[in-house]
């Protein structure tokens, strides 16, 4: 029986009908040619698409699946190639390659993209990136359909961590980081200095020192600065302010930035300020120390909170007074002051074992308003929060990453390369944070997460997922 033009007007474009005499209905198939070398001649291969039955196309459930199925293929396809361009991409537009083109044997950013897998592995010296890119090549080749087919050496690494230019890696650093910082309210961003102690010479015995400003609420570094050589932290961290998003943050440093331009320049960034004074400033010392003693002031607010743990029972005291009790003098000097709060913080220690009792106390001046609800409790957690960033980043770094024992002379080299740490050490935080969140249970370890992320694919996966 053949189909008249009302049958094929039902079928679907490109597809042939065949009339089955025994079921009464038309077959709608597709036909594709291919060789055939045992034949040695092209056979016919057919699809199946659908029926005609009673004037009515319907289609091959065979065929629905299997288009579904090349739908499903096309689509990871692409967001294969959407993951990987992103990461590429963004290396790119913010490092430039300064090497001549036509010699180029390994593109910048493949270099730098294994080395921020790497980092996530806790490994970011030049030998252990050459051997990551060594023993995961294949894997890398399936990622990064152009990947380099050869491997690289340690010297080559070390040339190029070299070669790019801080500033542009800190910007690089900066959009990679940006998705992983949430917003709190009055987060506390801690500002010190750490020695790379490996990295000492004749003229920096301790080592080269690097400056850091540190969100202790999202648990990522946001910005570093090399202090050079005939330099101190001071120099820089006023400078430091203008390039950071702080507003809406508590910044809090030690008495060593407690200078007048670094507590103008954050009140200018729209930060507060929350600053340790010890008797480098004197005056302000002694005269601090005085308001908390003169009784007739008694606008003081006090909190105290008790912990016992590590063999000792401490006792925080924390007591909080209006700026303005200070005297006018200071009050100029320090903007934001008058409005503020002054803050003395006691630490009382007593030995569990031996009974013995120590005590401490410190002062601060803060630019948090006096009027504002729960000020106390507001400036215990910004004297607290100051400590995390030699816990939770000083102290990680130097003990998962072996930060301290980084052997180095090249000031560039250095910096790409704690930067390296931090964003590894930033992710592994956020890890910990979602998984403490989905499973309300203490999350794995630093060390555990490092052996995760050795698997090129899954640190790619968390690479893409910040990103977005």
């Amino acid at each position: 029986m053949k189909a008249d033009d009302s049958i094929l007007a039902l079928i679907p474009k490109g597809c042939r009908v065949n009339w089955n005499e025994k079921q009464k209905r038309f077959y709608v198939f597709k036909s594709s040619y291919y060789y055939s070398k045992e034949a040695k001649r092209s056979k016919e291969k057919r699809v199946q698409v659908g029926t005609v039955v009673d004037g009515v196309f319907t289609y091959a459930k065979s065929y629905l699946m299997s288009q579904e199925l090349k739908s499903l293929k096309r689509e990871a396809a692409e967001t294969k190639t959407t993951v990987v361009e992103k990461p590429r991409k963004l290396v790119d537009s913010e490092i430039t390659d300064l090497r001549q083109k036509g010699k180029v044997q390994y593109p910048l950013a493949y270099v730098y993209l294994a080395a921020l897998f790497c980092s996530l592995s806790g490994q970011t010296n030049c030998v252990q990136i050459a051997d990551y890119w060594k023993n995961n090549r294949p894997a890398l080749e399936s990622i990064f359909e152009d990947f380099p087919k050869q491997d690289i050496s340690h010297d080559t690494v070390r040339r190029l961590l070299m070669l790019i230019d801080p500033d542009q890696f800190q910007s690089f650093y900066s959009k990679l980081v940006k998705p992983l910082l949430h917003k709190f309210t009055s987060r506390v961003v801690a500002v010190d200095g750490q020695a790379v102690r490996a990295s000492k010479n004749s003229t920096q015995k301790n080592g080269k020192y690097i400056l850091t400003f540190y969100d202790t609420d999202n648990g990522i570094a946001l910005g570093q600065k090399l202090i050079g050589e005939k330099h101190n932290e001071i120099t820089y961290a006023a400078d430091m302010v203008e390039g950071l998003d702080l507003r809406g943050s508590i910044v809090t440093a030690d008495a060593l930035h407690t200078q007048e331009k670094f507590a103008a320049k954050l009140i200018e960034q729209g930060a507060d300020y929350c600053l340790a004074v010890k008797q480098n400033q004197k005056t302000l010392y002694y005269d601090i120390q005085l308001c908390f003693v003169d009784r007739l002031e008694t606008r003081t607010l006090e909190i105290e909170k008790i912990e016992l743990g590590h063999g000792r029972i401490e006792t925080r005291r924390i007591s909080v007074s209006p700026g303005n009790t200070l005297k006018a003098d200071h009050l100029k000097k320090w903007i934001g002051l008058d409005e503020g709060t002054i803050i003395k913080a006691t630490t009382e220690i007593v030995d569990k074992t031996t009974g013995q009792i120590s005590s401490l106390d410190r002062y601060f001046i803060c630019s948090l308003n006096w009027f504002n609800t729960h000020i106390a409790e507001q400036c215990a957690r910004s004297v607290r929060r100051h400590w995390g960033i030699e816990n939770d980043l000083h102290y990680v770094l130097d003990v998962d990453f072996f930060q301290d024992r980084t052997q180095c002379k090249n000031a560039n080299y250095l910096q790409n390369r704690t930067l390296l740490h931090k964003w590894a050490l930033g992710v592994i935080r956020q890890a910990q944070k979602e998984e403490e969140n989905n499973t309300g249970k203490t999350a794995k370890s630093v060390k555990r997460y490092m052996a995760q992320f050795n698997a090129p694919s899954i640190a790619l996966d968390a690479l893409t997922r910040i990103l977005g």
